[in-house]
């Protein structure tokens, strides 16, 4: 490799000026409300035991749907894309755990780069002194993120020392713009709380299969509760390991109406799933707290009901039946 030596004196500066980058400033992405940062917390801590197998969700955020507009900031002559940059810092989450995006049901790890919106910022024909009377372009950004159990285990159980890591920036194809706080970032605070423990729970259905036999058609209103029977959540740990669990019923077949799971081979009901203390009703694909294995408390059960609400005033006689599954999330 030869190298070739420019040298000068007076000129210098007005050579390094000419062979400067130009910032590009090409989009500026905020909420509707003006907002440029979004933060999603951990909580306390998130415990993840170290049995899992690579690849499981230890912890997801709640599920957002963000107003967004973006605006020309720069080079109004062209159409740009709207685009999520995942881990625009460059940063490790930590050792044994990755972070990632879920967007339109796909889940995108943090090493993937680039994801474009389908959202387009039409060209203007305005020069760069007047950008501001460029068209927008205004759209939803439904999303959650997450983070997955992936590689070794660290040998101190500490799984993160970040406080903050910002999962992705809403910018331009074209290139992220490198004024701070211009376009919105999605943050997950605390991830000093991811911490690894000695086992996991062991989880038991009870009864594993509700059955509601003959529900007689009578005094029907839409709404009103037909029948329901109790089911209960039993867990246990076998470790000194403290930790609590959240919960979470996700369907594998039927129909979601809010917080009512109506069968596929049956539209004349709805199963809703309650607390059995309470009465409060528990919507499907959140989490919920469940039970805390704590200190001397080695196992805990926890009592639900599920509820045959009726939808319709002219129910059909027949079967009907769905799927629920139970996923465990670790504190």
């Amino acid at each position: 490799m030869k190298t070739l030596l420019l040298t000068c004196r007076s000129a210098c500066l007005g050579l390094a000026l000419l062979l400067a980058p130009a910032a590009v400033m090409a989009m500026t992405c905020k909420t509707r409300q003006g907002e440029s940062i979004i933060r999603a917390d951990l909580g306390s801590s998130v415990a993840i035991p170290a049995s899992l197998p690579d690849g499981t969700a230890v912890w997801r955020s709640e599920r957002l749907n963000l107003s967004v507009v973006c605006a020309k900031d720069g080079q109004p002559g062209l159409t740009e894309e709207v685009s999520i940059y995942l881990n625009p810092d460059n940063l490790l989450v930590g050792q044994g755990v990755i972070a990632g995006l879920t967007l339109n049901g796909v889940d995108h790890l943090q090493s993937q780069g680039r994801i474009g919106t389908q959202q387009f910022l039409p060209a203007c024909g305005e020069d760069e002194s007047n950008v501001g009377a460029c068209p927008t372009v205004s759209f939803n950004l439904p999303f959650s993120v997450f983070i997955q159990k992936s590689g070794p285990v660290p040998p101190s159980g500490v799984a993160s020392d970040l406080l903050d890591y910002r999962m992705f920036q809403l910018d331009s194809a074209l290139g992220m713009n490198p004024l701070p706080d211009n376009n919105l970032s999605y943050v997950i605070n605390n991830l000093t709380g991811l911490r690894f423990v000695a086992c996991d729970a062991e989880l038991r259905v009870m009864p594993d299969v509700v059955e509601f036999g003959q529900v007689p058609i009578r005094n029907v209103q839409v709404g009103k509760v037909a029948d329901f029977r109790r089911f209960a959540l039993a867990t246990s740990r076998v470790c000194d390991s403290p930790f609590s669990l959240d919960a979470r019923f996700t369907p594998i077949s039927g129909v979601l109406s809010g917080d009512v799971l109506v069968p596929a081979n049956n539209s004349s009901i709805g199963i809703r799933i309650t607390h059995a203390g309470s009465g409060t009703p528990l919507r499907y694909n959140e989490p919920f707290h469940l039970n805390d294995l704590l200190g001397e408390n080695y196992s805990a059960t926890a009592d639900f009901n599920a509820e045959l609400l009726w939808q319709t005033t002219s129910p059909e006689a027949g079967p009907f039946d769905a799927e629920v599954m139970v996923d465990l999330f670790y504190k």
